[in-house]
């Protein structure tokens, strides 16, 4: 029983990590809209000029899609590894002991 409990641990904190890696990646999407805005204020402004405005532009824009989809996709991973791990456990209970230790 105590391997079950271990397992079932394991499956809840693979669940909380996922919850916190797909927050993180929306996060990280908000924050790259936002400092694309802040990019096209300064530049409607004149702070900074078209090529740097561009560029600050286009680097935000593809850091954020990167990191955001990067964090996002590592949280659906894990839960994913979760769900296999919770229905390999399931599937072991209503096996004896012994047969589910020898897999």
């Amino acid at each position: 029983m105590e391997r079950q409990a271990r397992i079932s641990a394991k499956v809840e904190h693979a669940r909380r990590v996922e919850r916190i890696l797909q927050w993180l990646g929306w996060s990280v999407a908000v924050f790259g809209l936002v400092g694309v805005v802040i990019f096209t204020v300064l530049w409607a402004g004149g702070d900074l000029s078209a090529e740097q405005a561009i560029g600050l532009l286009v680097g935000t824009a593809l850091a954020t899609v990167m990191s955001g989809a990067t964090a996002y996709g590592s949280g659906v991973n894990v839960g994913l590894g979760a769900e296999r791990l919770d229905l390999a456990a399931t599937s072991a209970r209503g096996r004896p002991e012994t047969a589910a230790q020898g897999d």
